[in-house]
């Protein structure tokens, strides 16, 4: 897999999202390979089947920031992953009901569900845990 950093600019990536939105927000760094470009994909695909917008959470994290949060040694975030949410203004807990509804029909390989956020992944093999809804 070919890997670049990029020092973050104030440009979309996708019709929803920037590069700021996915940068580690200890260096504004972003690592640019293949698997950003095929989640950023199916992102604004499943952006585009909801009627809200979507938070992300947390994207790329650098290895000082990923310790620093108590990151798992072999995170997805060291290669790029993101992890994703509603607003919280009413109706939170319905919208993050429909993310989970929408991202079962995508092609992230991983995906995990927490209570507050899904994340997702391009790890290369699927992966499911704390099965959605």
């Amino acid at each position: 897999m070919k890997i670049r950093y990029l020092a973050v600019v104030d440009k979309n990536i996708t019709k929803n999202f920037t590069y700021e939105d996915l940068s580690c927000p200890c260096c504004n760094r972003i690592i640019i390979c293949d698997r950003l470009y095929q989640h950023m994909d199916l992102l604004q695909k499943m952006r585009g089947k909801l009627n809200f917008p979507v938070i992300i959470n947390s994207a790329y994290r650098c290895k000082r920031h990923n310790e620093d949060i108590g990151g798992t040694v072999n995170s997805q975030h060291l290669l790029f992953a993101t992890d994703i949410r509603p607003s919280w203004k009413t109706g939170f807990k319905q919208r993050l009901k429909a993310i989970k509804v929408v991202v079962k029909e995508m092609d992230f390989d991983g995906i995990g569900d927490y209570p507050t956020f899904v994340h997702l992944d391009m790890r290369g093999e699927k992966a499911r845990w704390k099965p959605l809804i």
